[in-house]
């Protein structure tokens, strides 16, 4: 670090200037400074927030972990989900398994997904971080304003005192959440909606549900008790997380009041329960993407630049995707000492990452809500044949499992030769899916 003295006040001059201290922001930090990039986070929070957030990573996310040096601190501290997923009916109702997803086969060499709560992940990649001496945080520090000149971004903070402190980096992350600061200083809106259906809880409890034959992982389908209950924890510390909803018309002040009733339809075993809620948030849900993740030299990652609904555990874990992907581009760009002109990295980031959130994550969050609770007529279709089709062709279950295990290509600049082949690969995969789910069908409606 630099500090350069300017006027009255000092601004410390770094090479990339990240704000938001959560997991993306760290593991961008670590990425970045692993990679000799000098690195400052600046974070508003005056520690991680330990609130019920997200918790599930799959192997796209833990092959870049293990690139990190945190994976085995991860799986140690998590749950270590070999079980794949489970669709059933509430307890309280029909307590009906309606279908499973079997684990799924390794594309490389991590064939396996963890669970474990926002906090603890932040806390893993803190401490690593913090022994790279390229990588430096400061905490009680809010974000107020910047500007860009030529060759850099200049930025004025707070500190929770009151202290005005100043920076300067040649290129600034938002990695700053879904209310993000450094987005609307850029005045790029977040397009989109918010669920108005059903308020989100987020429940940490203490229960033990595997006791009564549920999986780490299962998805719990009906028009009002829906939910998603899941391991978040390993299993010495016995943590679980549901996520269900209530209706939006019931006060926060009230809904501590409306938690046992729930619980009682969603948990299974005797009467009168025993279990201990740990922590319970609310929060609304929704479905918006920024219409471009960069401007100048300034990236939005994470829920800076999009929102989903959490109950297909694509939140997070699209956030630490595309800081894995910034984190391969922009080490090559000119300013920071690489051969390649940083605008068209940061242009490449921002097209890579929206594409496939738009024509992926978005419709994906969106199909996982409405099946697990939507009475629309089509949705109710496509999901009896979703489930038809997977009890009925094993085959078709491993094919669903083995869409979560993709990994992120190193190179993310490919020659003619390499796209060459990439096209005539995916092109005979689309063929044999195609063919493959024709099958499927055929089989599922004939037995």
């Amino acid at each position: 670090m630099v500090v350069i003295q300017g006027g009255k006040e000092g601004i410390d001059r770094h090479e990339v200037l990240i704000v938001g201290g959560g997991p993306v922001g760290l593991f961008m930090g670590l990425t970045l400074a692993q990679k000799g990039i000098e690195v400052l986070v600046l974070e508003a929070e005056a520690d991680i927030i330990p609130s019920p957030r997200a918790l599930m990573y799959f192997p796209i996310v833990l092959n870049e972990f293990e690139k990190l040096g945190i994976l085995d601190d991860v799986v140690k501290a998590g749950y270590k989900n070999q079980e794949g997923l489970c669709f059933r009916t509430p307890a309280g109702g029909s307590d009906k398994v309606l279908a499973k997803i079997p684990p799924g086969k390794a594309k490389g060499s991590i064939d396996y997904g963890v669970q474990l709560g926002q906090a603890t992940i932040a806390e893993i990649l803190r401490t690593h971080a913090k022994q790279c001496s390229k990588f430096s945080i400061q905490y009680n520090t809010r974000f107020v304003s910047l500007q860009e000149d030529d060759d850099i971004v200049n930025i004025k903070a707070a500190t929770t005192s009151g202290e005005n402190k100043f920076f300067s980096a040649k290129f600034v992350l938002g990695c700053d959440g879904g209310s993000s600061n450094v987005r609307k200083a850029l005045n790029i809106p977040l397009e989109g909606y918010t669920w108005d259906d059903w308020r989100f809880l987020a429940i940490n409890i203490k229960y033990d549900f595997a006791k009564y034959g549920y999986p780490a992982a299962n998805h719990v389908l009906d028009p009002e008790d829906w939910a998603v209950i899941v391991r978040a924890s390993n299993e010495k510390e016995g943590l679980w997380r549901i996520a269900t909803g209530i209706k939006p018309n019931i006060p926060v002040e009230d809904i501590e009041k409306h938690l046992p009733a729930k619980l009682e339809r969603l948990l299974p075993g005797p009467r009168p329960l025993k279990y201990e809620i740990v922590a319970c948030n609310p929060y609304w849900a929704h479905e918006r993407v920024a219409p471009k993740y960069t401007s100048g030299r300034i990236a939005l990652v994470g829920d800076a630049a999009h929102l989903n609904n959490p109950l297909t555990a694509l939140g997070l874990t699209t956030g630490l995707v595309d800081a894995a992907v910034l984190s391969r581009l922009l080490p090559e760009a000119d300013a920071l000492g690489g051969t390649k002109p940083w605008r068209g990295l940061l242009e490449k980031y921002s097209s890579m990452r929206r594409k496939d959130y738009v024509n992926n994550i978005q419709k994906f969050a969106l199909a996982g809500k409405l099946r697990l609770h939507s009475t629309d007529k089509k949705v109710v279709a496509e999901k009896e044949d979703f489930f038809n089709m997977l009890n009925k062709n094993p085959g078709f279950g491993m094919f669903v499992a083995s869409t979560m295990m993709d990994t992120l290509p190193d190179n993310l600049s490919p020659s003619p030769w390499e796209i060459l082949v990439s096209f005539f690969s995916k092109t005979v995969f689309v063929l044999q899916t195609i063919v493959s789910i024709i099958y499927w069908k055929i089989n599922a409606s004939v037995t």
